[in-house]
């Protein structure tokens, strides 16, 4: 039997122990204490599951390879505030005045941002061409192309005390928690700022409240009243508190919703010291389970969602040990069509007008837009199939200017493939799976012309069709 098995892995950092805690969230046990350094602030996940820990007391961001629990440190200035593009390979840094770009490659500076008096929070939107970072001293948000870190947006009159940035799903708006002004005379909101029309509203809250951090769903916002020591729900097309949740102890830091938007997580702490970890259903809106932290005043902080995979082979029956054989569940390729597809005079203009060399172009595998996906069988030939979609291709070009300086210009290959595939008889189209590679490589080397960069390139597009079968494998050969 071939049993698979997944599971929620929490990353918790505790600034008064200069540790990060992961933790099973199966049966919410410490798997692991891993020392970073003081004061553990953001934590951030990369699509390879490579999580990132920002320092501030000593200058470093700490990286940890969960599959390997292996570990490596950058030392960057920074005031605790990390945000990470696995797209392009780079780590974002606030450091109070300024935000800094380094590579991932090599921790390499790529440029800077200046011109804050006091950035608290950064933040990108889902494909990292841009940036967001508020500055709590001017009360306003900059939002910058991060192909060429120049300003496009500023937003001010976003509250007295703005504190943290969240950019919901259809990044159509952002919300933007403010503290209180003083707490219990006044109170904490969160400002609206619609993206498409520029226009900004506001969510009130009761007397008092202070609003710390914010995360979110298609149809709730859940907010972190510090002030009223509540995680408070907000209906996001009544614009209103509809619920609030106690957490188990009094002072509630930081909240994190699970890949599955199933759970939110939630961090608090008390006044004897102690610090706890809530799990929130959400569709219940009730606490469903509690880790305490056993360290007095380790101050429990941000959290780091992990969702990982693994797969159990098992023996089948206990004939197939007496037989000495087991059985593993195998990928077999049962079809395979392979196309290259030549682009043509790709552009990418340049917003500066400073000399730039090209110094190369790095292609991403491709990547499906699955609501483009369609297959059908061939009328008159039961055996074929057509499997269409549409794909993109990311690409980076990696630019140096006069000043030694690099520039990264990000771009996009767009092609649909139409896939003729044989399947046998006794292969049901639900049985089947697809899965697409590319290999992508310049046709000519990239020249500037009228501020443009232009090339060609040619990518070799296969499709297969797979299903999975039961392999038996005597005890002997597996030995081998």
């Amino acid at each position: 039997m071939v049993n698979a098995v997944s599971k929620n892995i929490y990353y918790v950092s505790k600034l008064g122990t200069d540790t990060v805690s992961i933790i099973d969230g199966d049966n919410l046990s410490i798997i692991e204490e891993v020392k970073v350094g003081p004061r553990p602030y953001d934590i951030a996940i990369d699509n390879k599951n490579n999580v990132y820990i920002a320092t501030d007391r000593n200058n470093k961001v700490t990286i940890i390879d969960h599959a390997t629990k292996t570990e490596k440190s950058l030392y960057i200035p920074n005031n605790g505030h990390i945000k990470v593009d696995s797209i392009s390979q780079r780590i974002y840094v606030s450091s109070t005045e300024e935000v800094h770009v380094y590579s991932l490659y090599d921790g390499e500076e790529l440029g800077r941002i200046n011109g804050f008096i006091a950035v608290d929070c950064i933040d990108l939107n889902s494909d990292g061409s841009k940036l967001f970072i508020l500055d709590i001293f001017q009360n306003e948000i900059k939002v910058y192309d991060t192909s060429s870190l120049m300003l496009i947006k500023k937003y001010n009159k976003i509250g007295m005390a703005p504190n943290y940035i969240f950019i919901e799903d259809e990044e159509r708006y952002i919300y933007i928690s403010n503290k209180s002004a003083s707490r219990g005379k006044f109170t904490g909101n969160i400002h609206v700022v619609d993206l498409e029309s520029d226009k900004i509203s506001y969510i009130e809250f009761p007397l008092g409240s202070s609003i710390t951090d914010l995360e979110g769903n298609s149809n709730y916002l859940y907010a972190v009243n510090n002030g009223l020591n509540r995680i408070d729900i907000i209906d996001l097309k009544k614009y209103e508190v509809t619920e609030s949740i106690k957490t188990t102890l009094e002072e509630p830091q930081k909240i994190r919703i699970s890949l599955d938007k199933r759970l939110l997580l939630v961090t608090s702490k008390d006044n004897k010291g102690r610090g706890a970890l809530d799990i929130i259903d959400i569709e219940k809106q009730i606490i469903v389970n509690t880790f305490k932290f056993k360290e007095n005043n380790c101050n429990p902080y941000d959290i780091g969602v992990i969702k990982e995979e693994k797969i159990l082979y098992n023996s089948l029956e206990e004939n197939l040990n007496e037989n000495k054989e087991s059985a593993i569940l195998a990928n077999k390729v049962i079809s395979t069509y392979k196309e290259k597809i030549i682009f043509q005079q790709e552009t990418n203009e340049l917003l500066s007008e400073e000399i730039i060399e090209v110094e190369e172009v790095i292609f991403e595998k491709c990547k499906v837009v699955e609501e483009s996906k369609s297959r059908g069988l061939i009328d008159n030939k039961r055996n074929y199939l057509i499997f269409k979609f549409e794909f993109y291709i990311p690409y980076y070009i990696s630019c140096i200017n006069s000043k030694k300086e690099k520039i990264i210009i990000k771009g996009i290959l767009n092609g649909k493939q139409k896939a003729v595939l044989y399947i046998e008889d006794n292969n049901s189209l639900d049985d089947l799976d697809f899965i697409i590679r590319s290999s992508t490589q310049l046709m000519i080397t990239p020249y500037i012309k009228d501020r443009f960069i232009i090339f060609d390139a040619s990518s070799i597009i296969t499709t297969y069709i797979i299903k999975e079968e039961l392999v038996f494998l005597p005890d002997k050969l597996k030995e081998l």
